[in-house]
């Protein structure tokens, strides 16, 4: 009822508008001003970093009412001050208590007084307990950017717990020079780094390589992963030996919360909708009716199946009001055995109901040719969406350290996914029959997870030399069960004819078992020359190696049915379905194969200061690749089976110039590859959601040379400038492409490997501020520009030697970005935190420029993504400090940004009089899309649009 009060009462806007007003009157309704004569103002700094130490408490000792809290820049202010003598007190966790005595003596006087604040230690005979800096600040996350070897971006807890994102997948688009690829629910999901699609990444797990659930790639999907399980979020640039070599956009490494140093334990839940289901009913069935095994799965493949063995409850679609999203987490942790052991848990529960809706045109296998190469169309598609997405995570910590020479460590995670979806589309045809519509419906189950225990050491062997090692063990499952889908021919709103069912199930596993030695020998000399040479840590020396064995399977069976196109109905359950020319799940299908790989690699490095200046860091990494195949197809069929083995030296250097303490110059080489994925080897051809498939055994994998330079500058701990370009030269870069097939509309989507050398370069910048004691900035800009030579069709028509027009192809070189790199990408919060009333807020803008999101091999049919800006909102305020709980809230897509795909070529179809009128080729653009072409090049083939949510709950923290 509340809801329905709600739909009928306000537009979109207007409940936004009630949403912050609400929020923001709870947030300010604490604070409040007031007259006052004399004021003591200035900063609380740490006394040897000169860090701000954001949220000490400064107050009278003679009047604890006379206080305040040290803003983002240390900054604080006591007012109201008559004249007299005072005796200011500053207190903060981890540090000694500072006291300094001040007189007033004019009424209206303003003084400055400075507090330096020592870290407080305390001796146990041998042993020297130190406050921990919080891993979990901004001001660490600086701290570990600005002294690691390599290139990297960090995004610290903190961070990630104010800003609007619930996953991984959504946060990383963040983070500077990172793009997104979207779900139908417009969650981030895929990420493309430095203009690198998301092929040419990989993921770690506290340094450590997982496999994907995903049932095509290798790449994993980072929306399987709640934000609110990490310590911090790192995006790393540039290579170094000691990392595995294939990656060319870079790496994106998890970073799981760390065992505490005292007991904690928190908690949070919340709860919220999605505009979209406000404004229309949820689509909703019961996902338990769904077969979990295909017939052939459960019979055996001799089994004749009929349609009696396929119930239809996934079918039976109710619309209900909007469900509310719920989301819970919580972290206990604590040390015992004298300190020796640390323990923690943590887990994390989403639950998000959501919807969209697109309109897609699909086009036919090749141009009409009046005129030439002009594009035509098949389809004019109108999608609803209406999706349920679970998300649960579990991870542990144990820590154990024997003494000061040996320390073991375990950490395991498990976080799992189901999407529930259901999707209604009206399908026009824009051929023969002209205006007939043609309604699907689908229901689709998706389930995926990830496991992965690892068991870490490191041992002090002798003097200087030390050894650390790892074991992993990870499995990725993903799941497709019972994904089936209807049509029915409509020629009146009363005459639907039924026109045919298809079944598929889907299932894959990934497993990996993984183990890394390093050996690593410090230098050092007593001697005076050559400790000025090459400073107090001398030379590190370190070797090693490393060993994965991966072993996929992938299961795939697909069901076919028709009927008589003269029965008409509207009950599925009557429906005449028959399955034609076979009733088996087609056992021998090139889908259904196992995968092996095993990748050994060796490693050495050199890692020194000379004189104070500059640090070096070089070595070179060696990696074998071992990769066989087997499909279920009889061995007679070329591709049934295969394999590929090959070897890369790779080498690295890393170079940091430290022009002061607090700035420098980084430089970098590395030499790295990209592995097709194993799905790409394998000569498939599977359904897709617009194209099929199809995999293609002849391809190769990337290879590339990356350089890298950066100015970096932290005038304070939490506070950074970087600038710096990129350059990167790809050979046999691989492009998911359009290939032609036979048929009027027979064409499938192919990674096939580019013919010329790639090109990718570009500019970045990250600028963090606080300034006004309350307010800060923090800024990511990003501008990329990459080149390929692309072989394409060109279609065009000539006059023959008797005077008779014909139609006509050729080849012709084609110069295009690489597929997902986008030119322009910039995000900016701006932050607002008053620790003297408990309230952080923050105001978020992403946007990301024009990018090729699909390739086809006729020239001028690339599908381009417009450029898109998000507005996101999202707030924590403490309601109480004794117990220290908060209430907090997220806004996100606040001005509903669609996401719409182009082709560049003349829009011929905006005339509704016209034989090929193609609706919704709208006139009007935005400011940015009228920069990149005007109002008649180019044809509008996808929009979609997911829509505000909305989401409010409590955090308490002990």
């Amino acid at each position: 009822m509340i809801v329905r009060k709600i739909q009928g009462s306000f537009s979109r806007f207007s409940l936004f508008s009630l949403v912050v007003t609400g929020l923001l009157s709870v947030c300010f309704s604490s604070d409040s001003s007031e007259l006052y004569a004399a004021t003591v103002r200035g900063h609380v700094l740490d006394g040897a970093t000169k860090e701000s130490l954001i949220g000490a408490v400064v107050f009278n000792s003679d009047d604890k009412t006379q206080h305040d809290v040290a803003g983002l820049d240390g900054s604080y202010a006591i007012k109201n001050l008559a004249p007299g003598n005072y005796t200011l007190v500053v207190q903060y966790i981890g540090y000694i208590k500072n006291e300094q005595a001040v007189t007033i003596k004019d009424a209206d006087e303003n003084i400055s007084l400075e507090f330096m604040m020592m870290v407080n230690t305390v001796s146990l005979k041998e042993a020297l307990v130190v406050a921990k800096q919080d891993k979990e600040s901004d001001s660490y996350a600086r701290d570990l950017e600005r002294n690691s070897s390599n290139t990297i971006n960090i995004l610290s807890a903190k961070t990630i717990l104010l800003l609007p994102d619930l996953t991984v997948g959504s946060i990383l688009q963040r983070v500077s020079g990172v793009t997104v690829e979207k779900t139908a629910s417009g969650e981030g999901r895929f990420a493309t780094i430095r203009g690198m699609d998301k092929r040419y990444n990989y993921t770690t797990i506290n340094g450590v390589k997982v496999p994907s659930p995903d049932n095509e790639n290798r790449y994993v999907p980072m929306d399987i992963f709640p934000s609110d399980i990490l310590e911090r979020l790192e995006v790393i640039k540039s290579l170094t030996p000691n990392m595995e070599g294939d990656a060319i956009g870079g790496v994106m490494n998890l970073v799981l919360k760390d065992a505490p140093d005292h007991f904690i334990v928190s908690a949070n839940a919340s709860t919220g909708f999605n505009q979209t289901l406000l404004d229309r009913s949820f689509v909703q069935y019961n996902a338990s009716s769904a077969n979990l095994q295909s017939p052939d799965q459960i019979h055996g493949y001799n089994y004749n199946a009929s349609p009696s063995d396929f119930p239809l409850g996934i079918f039976d679609y109710k619309n209900i009001n909007a469900p509310p999203s719920l989301i819970a987490g919580f972290t206990v942790g604590d040390r015992f055995l004298n300190n020796k052991l640390g323990v923690l848990v943590s887990g994390s529960f989403q639950d998000i109901f959501s919807g969209s809706s697109a309109f897609v045109v699909t086009p036919d296998r090749q141009p009409n040719n009046s005129p030439p190469n002009n594009p035509s169309f098949d389809d004019i598609e109108v999608r609803s969406y209406s999706m349920e997405q679970k998300r649960a995570a579990i991870q542990a910590k144990l820590d154990y350290e024997f003494n000061s020479k040996h320390k073991i460590t375990f950490y395991t995670l498990g976080t799992e996914q189901q999407e529930i979806r259901e999707r209604q589309y009206s399908d026009t045809s824009v051929t023969a029959p002209i205006g007939e519509i043609e309604q699907h419906y689908e229901s689709k189950i998706t389930d995926q997870s990830i496991y992965n225990a690892t068991l870490k050491g490191s041992d002090s062997l002798i003097r200087n030399l030390s050894f650390d090692w790892t074991m992993a063990y990870s499995e990725a499952w993903g799941n497709l069960p019972d994904w089936s889908d209807y049509s029915q021919i409509e020629r009146s709103p009363t005459d639907l004819i039924w026109n045919k069912m298809t079944s598929r199930w889907l299932s894959n596993t990934d497993e990996d078992f993984s183990g890394y030695g390093n050996l690593t020998y410090r230098l050092k000399l007593n001697n005076e020359k050559y400790n000025k040479l090459f400073g107090a840590n001398g030379i590190e020396l370190k070797a090693g190696a490393m060993n994965r064995d991966k072993n996929r399977t992938n299961v795939y069976n697909e069901y076919d049915f028709s009927t008589s196109t003269t029965v008409m109905g509207n009950n599925i359950n009557t429906a005449p379905f028959v399955l034609p020319g076979g009733s088996n799940g087609n056992p021998q299908d090139p889908n259904n194969y196992s995968f092996q790989e095993n990748v050994n690699a060796y490693y050495g490095m050199a890692k020194f200061t000379l004189g104070d200046k500059l640090d070096l860091l070089g070595g070179v990494r060696m990696e074998n690749t071992t990769q066989n195949y087997e499909t279920n197809e009889p061995l007679t069929i070329p591709g049934a089976l295969g394999g590929k083995k090959y070897s890369d030296v790779l080498p690295s250097w890393q170079i940091k110039y430290k022009l002061t303490e607090k700035q420098a110059i980084r430089a970098s080489y590395f030499a790295s590859i990209t592995r097709p994925g194993y799905f790409d080897l394998v000569p498939y051809t599977q359904t897709g959601e617009y194209f099929d498939f199809k995999g293609n055994p002849f391809l190769k994998h990337t290879q590339a040379d990356n350089y890298d330079l950066r100015y970096e500058y932290f005038p304070k701990p939490s506070e950074q400038l970087l600038v710096g370009v990129f350059y990167k030269q790809i050979t046999d870069a691989i492009e998911t492409n359009f290939v032609a097939g036979s048929g009027p509309s027979a064409q499938y989507l192919e990674p096939l490997n580019a013919p010329n050398v790639a090109t990718n370069y570009g500019f970045e910048l990250v600028y963090n501020k606080y300034f006004l004691k309350n307010f800060g900035i923090s800024l990511n800009y990003t501008y990329t520009k990459s080149e390929v030579v692309d072989s394409v069709k060109l279609y065009y028509t000539f006059v023959n030697g008797s005077g008779v027009v014909q139609n006509t192809n050729k080849t012709v070189a084609e110069t295009r970005p690489l597929q997902g790199q986008a030119d322009n990408i910039a995000n900016i919060s701006f932050i607002y935190k008053n620790p003297k009333i408990g309230l952080d807020a923050l105001v978020s803008i992403v946007y990301t420029g024009l990018l090729i999101s699909q390739v086809s091999p006729l020239q001028g049919w690339d599908y381009w993504q417009m450029p898109m800006t998000r507005l996101d909102f999202s707030f924590e305020k403490k309601l109480s400090k004794k117990i220290r709980l908060s209430i907090y809230g997220k806004i996100n897509n606040i001005l509903n940004t669609a996401l719409i795909d182009r082709m560049m070529e003349p829009d011929r179809y905006t005339n509704s009089a016209a034989a090929l009128y193609i609706p919704g080729q709208t006139t009007t653009y935005s400011f940015a899309e009228q920069k990149t072409y005007n109002t008649s090049n180019s044809i509008l083939v996808e929009k979609e649009l997911y829509g505000q949510s909305y989401l409010l709950g409590i955090r308490y923290k002990f």
